[in-house]
């Protein structure tokens, strides 16, 4: 997601000037309930590759939440716009996680929100289709304990972002990293999409990595269970697949593909 500095360029500094906002912390894992722990400074969040991940929020590459170009128009703006709102000093959870949702006192929406309840979306785009496909490009597709899905490889973080691990030979290492059963997609006509689903709101999950707060993702709107997923790499294995909070959320929710 690259910044444009053409002429009709204004800085975030004065296009966010007069931006305030609340926040809300909360935690999508365990039973829901939140003990705060250790603090942590916003200014020493280290926002790496997660702004490449930024890309997918906004190019419609992928079903989900999209941000509004017009406003977020570059993952300068967005950097910008976190350090500024988010309180000085933050904690993270009993997890070493903070799952904070911001909302901010804008005029136009930042962006908008791509996850609905199925009964919502049959409620709100009659004509909408459901499918269940695989939401996320270049895995490679397998049936897993009866879950059609697809595996995706084990990836580490560089200087230059996250990139596939490979071996002295430049083979995959590890090619089944990560399962991740189909997903529940809607298509919908992209004005219709843009006119019920604006937010003004923007979730960011930061995660203590190597003793230092880093941002996993961020995206447009609420936020919600991650997307459920059988994990088995050398240094973490976890299993959110099944009967799981995860999955229940996620078997009567969607990812909204705008079109």
């Amino acid at each position: 997601m690259q910044q444009d500095y053409g002429r009709s360029y204004i800085p975030p500094e004065e296009r966010f000037k007069d931006y305030q906002a609340k926040f809300e912390q909360i935690t999508t894992r365990g039973d829901g309930s939140l003990e705060l722990g250790e603090k942590f400074r916003t200014e020493d969040i280290d926002f790496g590759s997660a702004l490449d991940h930024i890309k997918i929020h906004q190019s419609g590459e992928v079903a989900g939440s999209q941000f509004n170009g017009d406003v977020i128009q570059g993952s300068d703006d967005l950097k910008y716009l976190l350090k500024k709102t988010l309180p000085s000093t933050l904690q993270y959870d009993q997890y070493g996680r903070a799952e904070l949702t911001v909302e901010l006192n804008t005029d136009s929406p930042l962006g908008y929100s791509g996850v609905k309840s199925i009964e919502e979306i049959q409620s709100t785009f009659p004509d909408a289709e459901i499918q269940k496909r695989t939401r996320t490009p270049g895995g490679t597709e397998d049936i897993v304990d009866g879950m059609e899905g697809a595996w995706y490889p084990e990836t580490a973080r560089t200087d230059k972002g996250w990139e596939i691990i490979k071996t002295e030979d430049g083979d995959i290492k590890n090619p089944k990293a990560k399962f991740e059963p189909k997903a529940n997609i809607a298509k919908v006509p992209k004005e219709k999409f843009q006119d019920a689903a604006q937010t003004k709101k923007i979730t960011v999950i930061i995660q203590k990595i190597e003793n230092k707060p880093t941002i996993l993702t961020v995206f447009p709107g609420d936020n919600a269970p991650a997307y459920p997923a059988r994990i088995n790499t050398e240094g973490y294995k976890a299993d959110s697949t099944g009967d799981s909070k995860e999955s229940r959320f996620w078997n009567t929710h969607v990812f909204i593909e705008a079109k």
